[in-house]
């Protein structure tokens, strides 16, 4: 968990506004109006009633990578530093009934631990009945949610994981909310059973196709983001037969080779590359394409084209087409 900070808390441990401006270009980040998060400990003695706790392991650090990943890491910041604030605000308060705001979409993804598969939002959203608003950092939406649509989170409500897969997948791409069901399926947090159930209790009817096609492509076997965006491509470029998680038995390897997807009719192999795949395993990029290799020249040798798309060639039409062809290709050829 991260450190997050007020203004009025930092002021309180004898800091001024100057002060604060000053820390902002060290270890402070600003989330929101009057809002903080504590990102490292630096070497600034004066500093040091921020960052203390961080030293001590009672919070983290703010790890920012330098990559696409820093843009989803901040605004769960954000929805981290608005579910504190709610948190105490119901417990100053000590409100017997639960609180009107809801987190929904993106905020409730993460709260439930749901992977964002690409930033699409760096507003928290929430949910208040009757209530339409966009600020810089918040989006509030005013639909309704039912009481069996929410539930409690570190004293928070929260949409349940159901209805926030059904929200995003109403309001974002195919890919978003295809990547969060495939996640939710795949540790048994849910079943494609219970998304339709809940479906069928919301009042709200917009993009209803949107939200059914999200159900139809969910796979609990696929095992990351990129396997739910290339499932997502598949789809969209009329691509079907795409087997995901096949494994072979490899006993000249001394392990079994285990693809992201197979097409038998075609015998091809399409592997995708997410962000930071060659890092895992070994720990060392350079084992790992070794690995990878001697991999692919065990299915080449076996009569099966291998194709590898990168994380930005997701994005991108070429691969797609090249998939495409080499399907037909072989579809021509039996015939």
């Amino acid at each position: 968990m991260y450190k997050i900070l007020s203004a009025e808390e930092i002021i309180r441990l004898g800091f001024n506004h100057g002060d604060i401006r000053r820390a902002r270009s060290c270890c402070l980040r600003r989330l929101s109006r009057g809002v903080y998060l504590v990102k490292h400990v630096c070497d600034q003695d004066c500093h040091r009633p921020l960052w203390a706790s961080i030293g001590e392991k009672v919070h983290g650090v703010f790890v920012e990578h330098g990559d696409i990943r820093d843009q989803v890491a901040r605004p769960k910041a954000s929805v981290l530093a608005r579910f504190e604030l709610r948190s105490d605000q119901i417990t100053a308060a000590a409100k017997p009934h639960p609180p009107t705001e809801v987190f929904s979409h993106i905020s409730a993804a993460l709260m439930h631990s749901l992977p964002i598969a690409y930033p699409v939002t760096h507003q928290v959203e929430v949910v208040r009945p009757g209530d339409n608003r966009r600020f810089e950092t918040i989006n509030v939406r005013g639909n309704r949610i039912p009481r069996v649509h929410r539930t409690v989170i570190g004293g928070v409500e929260v949409t349940t994981l159901e209805r926030t897969i059904i929200d995003v997948a109403r309001s974002y791409n195919l890919d978003i909310s295809v990547a969060m069901l495939d996640d939710a399926l795949h540790r048994g947090l849910t079943t494609e059973a219970k998304v339709l159930e809940t479906l069928a209790q919301c009042l709200e009817k917009r993009n209803i196709t949107k939200v059914r096609s999200a159900i139809d492509l969910g796979d609990a076997r696929r095992e990351s983001p990129a396997e739910a965006i290339a499932a997502v491509r598949f789809f969209q470029h009329g691509i079907t037969g795409m087997e995901p998680q096949i494994t072979f038995r490899a006993e000249s390897l001394l392990s079994d080779v285990r693809v992201d997807f197979c097409h038998r009719q075609a015998r091809l192999i399409v592997d995708i590359d997410g962000l930071g795949k060659l890092c895992l395993g070994s720990g060392v990029p350079r084992e790992e394409l070794e690995r990878e290799r001697h991999r692919e020249q065990w299915l080449r040798e076996r009569g099966w084209r291998v194709i590898r798309i990168s994380w930005k060639e997701l994005f991108q039409e070429a691969k797609f087409e090249e998939i495409k062809r080499a399907i037909r290709a072989a579809q021509n050829a039996q015939a």
